[in-house]
């Protein structure tokens, strides 16, 4: 698979020693304007991340996105948040100029030459499945997987599907002396415990994990995966080795 790593500046030499493309995580755009953090003046290549954005968009911000990535000649912008008019600014001026871009899995209609970020961590249904149904809907090559290591805390039950991130340190404490299991369906580790007498899980990815899911998006046609740094760092040379 075709991996690039999402890192802000300060990263950079962590990801460079992968020799993977880098799509630098320093951009955002607020009221239309363009705002990047510092970063050397020589840096070239890669691909451009935004890790926020704030309306109004227009033609103009399009124009400013298109310009920096000439001056830095990053081949892709990659927008991995909900941001329906943003998308759909940036994907003509972006093709016209030769420019990828991928797009939150929400936005695919607005850009229908773009590429599709699919999120793989879950905490309920199959991930066969779900990429499958992507996969029926995309079309394969379309599909970048968006491989973000999970590693939530759930009550149970757990209605929203929604949970707790856990900081490596907090994990560490929580999984120390307890049984480790692993779910197929959702392609994740998993352990239970008690805590102020109710059951809670946890769920989380490792390289191995990680690996797998990467596997199955290989076995279903999808070539394009999408790393970050620094969730990823300790396990970065198990999926790029």
């Amino acid at each position: 698979m075709q991996l690039m790593i999402a890192a802000a500046p300060p990263l950079r030499q962590m990801a460079c020693g992968a020799q993977l493309p880098i799509a630098n995580a320093a951009y955002r755009i607020e009221n239309g304007v363009l705002c990047a953090l510092p970063m050397p003046p020589a840096l070239r290549g890669g691909a451009m991340l935004l890790t926020g954005a704030a309306g109004p968009f227009s033609p103009e911000t399009a124009a400013v996105v298109v310009q920096e990535c000439r001056r830095r000649r990053y081949g892709t912008v990659i927008v991995p948040f909900p941001a329906a008019e943003l998308t759909e600014a940036l994907a003509q001026p972006l093709h016209r100029s030769g420019i990828a871009l991928w797009v939150h899995e929400k936005c695919a209609y607005t850009a229908p030459g773009a590429r599709v970020l699919v999120c793989t961590a879950l905490s309920g249904g199959d991930i066969e499945n779900r990429l499958s149904a992507c996969c029926r809907a995309f079309g394969p090559d379309r599909i970048v997987l968006d491989l973000q290591r999970l590693r939530m805390d759930f009550p149970l039950p757990c209605p929203t599907g929604e949970g707790i991130p856990l900081t490596d340190e907090q994990l560490a404490a929580l999984q120390t002396g307890r049984q480790i299991f692993f779910s197929r369906e959702l392609g994740a580790r998993y352990f239970t415990y008690r805590r102020g007498g109710e059951t809670r899980f946890v769920l989380l990815d490792d390289g191995d994990t990680l690996h797998r899911k990467i596997a199955l998006g290989e076995r279903l046609g999808i070539h394009r995966g999408l790393l970050t740094l620094p969730e990823c760092a300790d396990i970065l040379r198990d999926l790029t080795g």
